[in-house]
């Protein structure tokens, strides 16, 4: 048996690695931005945020979008979009626009993480579910843990403005390679017969696939497993984008690190997300029986990634950065994996694929629902307060609300009979 869709894996891996270098390059870019145009704490944590207002509130049109031209189509024109707003980033000379060229780029990345998953539903045998998301998800957190060094060095060798432009053309390499190579399973030639049967025969968990056109964002807004993997992936996303847009800046200001120290520092709890990511649920995979996946057990891995994102909690109370290293890095690490986990989940009690994209997008709304308060809540509290202790604080509750949410709410099917009321083609 040949292996040769761990390409296109392979590919989306560099597709979310891409996705989180263009995200942290505002992150670490912050302070001289913030010097040059004068901005305060909240300021700069509104722009940290404006690229989730546009994110969101495309998110399930991109959803829609999805199911009806394919992820490989819109993974071309998402990237296309994000990568010119990220270079004209670095041509903005105000507040204003700069935040008009984010707005640009949170339109760009809407369809992104639903492009990943639903490529993963796609592509991937059930039994690799949970790995193939995890390895591909991985690139969003050696992302930052290669792009924050990377982007640090851009604007001290070159400036703030020059790493926007670079980071943002990579972006274009990437479409050419994947529209040049990727299509449907079912129509891309380069993979061979007896591996395109596999595909094909068990992605769907041997669970016969319903005969009607899909439930629509109201069918699925009527499931509460949807409703409590929408918060678990909220509270678990929270984390995500309080260390990505303010981990440097805490290092530089409450631990008094210089700029390039702590785009080194922020790397390492992203390098370990990389590796334990993958590790974390490639055991969950091998756990669950095929009994286990239709039932939802999965849910159980989840609750124990957002416990452990709640060790966060502890930043405030200690004093050598090792110890804040390696907090951070459990952290980070586990509230990476919860999302990769949440959405092998959903594709587990999911029982319509005419679904998915909507499904994959409501889930993503939830989690960038919530984490798009984040970069502002942090930087109200910094500006009140003057530490970030409240700060780590909330986070760290929320991901404790979120495990109680995935074990209670998180169980049950998505997706089962079409509600006449809510067809597909009505949302």
């Amino acid at each position: 048996m040949t292996y040769r869709r761990f390409g296109v894996y392979g590919l989306l891996f560099l597709f979310n690695m891409i996705a989180y270098v263009d995200r942290v390059n505002i992150s670490v870019a912050g302070k001289p931005i913030a010097a040059e145009l004068g901005l305060s704490p909240v300021a700069l944590g509104y722009l940290f945020s404006s690229f989730f207002w546009a994110y969101v509130v495309t998110m399930l049109p991109g959803g829609k979008l999805i199911d009806r031209l394919g992820p490989h189509v819109v993974a071309s024109m998402a990237t296309t979009v994000w990568s010119a707003a990220q270079m004209l980033t670095g041509a903005a000379t105000s507040f204003f626009t700069m935040i008009l060229t984010r707005l640009g780029m949170g339109v760009g990345e809407a369809p992104f993480a639903p492009v990943t998953y639903r490529s993963v539903r796609a592509w991937g045998p059930y039994t690799e579910r949970g790995t193939a998301i995890a390895f591909i998800s991985a690139g969003s957190s050696l992302g930052p843990a290669l792009g924050a060094p990377v982007v640090a060095w851009l604007i001290q060798a070159l400036s703030w403005r020059w790493s926007f432009v670079i980071t943002g053309a990579v972006g274009f390499v990437w479409v050419v390679v994947w529209a040049s190579l990727v299509s449907t399973p079912e129509k891309t030639k380069w993979i061979p017969e007896p591996e395109r049967q596999r595909i094909l025969a068990e992605r769907d968990a041997g669970i016969e696939v319903p005969d009607h056109g899909g439930v629509g964002y109201l069918g699925l807004a009527r499931a509460p497993a949807m409703w409590g993997l929408f918060v678990s992936q909220g509270c678990c996303v929270y984390s995500v984008y309080l260390y990505l847009t303010w981990l440097p800046n805490y290092l530089e200001n409450a631990r008094h690190l210089s700029l390039m120290q702590a785009g080194v520092f922020t790397s390492i709890p992203f390098f370990a997300a990389t590796v334990l990511n993958v590790v974390i649920n490639w055991i969950g995979d091998k756990m669950l029986s095929h009994d286990a996946v239709h039932a939802g057990k999965r849910r159980y891995l989840l609750g124990i990634c957002l416990i452990a994102t709640s060790a966060g909690l502890f930043v405030p109370y200690v004093e050598s950065l090792t110890a804040v290293t390696i907090l951070v890095s459990i952290a980070v690490t586990f509230s990476n994996a919860g999302p990769a986990t949440n959405a092998a989940l959903v594709s587990d009690i999911l029982r319509s694929p005419a679904d998915a994209g909507r499904a994959f997008a409501f889930l993503v709304l939830g989690g960038n629902s919530f984490g798009l308060c984040a970069p502002i809540v942090t930087g109200y509290i910094v500006q009140a307060t003057g530490t970030f202790s409240a700060a780590f604080t909330v986070a760290g509750v929320l991901a404790l609300i979120g495990a109680a949410s995935a074990l209670i709410f998180g169980r049950g099917t998505i997706g089962d009979v079409a509600d006449a009321a809510a067809p597909a083609m009505a949302d």
